[in-house]
């Protein structure tokens, strides 16, 4: 008997070193991994907070938004009545106080009309502005160089909606 539990005693002590052994050797996917503008790392990936992207959160999502867009809007004032504009272009400007919001200006062919955007993730925004007839409100998104924004225009007691599709200009 006192074999078998000195068997017994060798056997549990070498599969509790065995299991703290297979423990220690896990490695941290997360511990070598610096993700930067309050970016968390999960499973060895970086997961970026609204308004930044890349492996480690290092790129402003907004950035690839500030240029130049030229398309044209197709506004309906009425169920059965649309609007074309010229062509024209729709400037996005840098925020330096905010890192997820940026300037769009040129609204409806105007420069005096612009509009404060704010990223909602990589991809998007929503905007919001007015000058001292019209007010804006609406969202936009970028893929591949293309822009789409869907918005309301006010003006005193009317209302409209519009939509734009531009290209971005090198």
């Amino acid at each position: 008997m006192p074999i078998r539990n000195i068997l017994l005693t060798a056997l549990l002590t070498i599969a509790i070193f065995s299991a703290i052994t297979y423990t220690a050797c896990k490695k941290d996917p997360c511990e070598s991994v610096i993700c930067k503008n309050l970016g968390a790392c999960d499973g060895g990936r970086c997961v970026c907070p609204v308004g930044f992207e890349g492996d480690r959160c290092e790129v402003l999502s907004r950035d690839k938004f500030i240029k130049t867009f030229n398309g044209r809007d197709t506004c309906t004032y009425s169920a059965s009545d649309s609007d074309f504009y010229a062509s024209y272009p729709i400037y996005f400007r840098a925020m330096l106080t905010d890192p997820i919001e940026m300037t769009m200006k040129n609204i409806l062919n105007d420069m005096d009309d612009s509009a404060v955007c704010t990223m909602l993730g990589v991809d998007s925004f929503t905007f919001q502005g007015s000058n001292n007839t019209l007010t804006y409100i609406g969202t936009g998104r970028m893929s591949n160089d293309s822009l789409w924004l869907t918005y309301r225009v006010e003006r005193d007691t009317t209302s409209y909606n519009c939509k734009f599709f531009g290209q971005g200009l090198r």
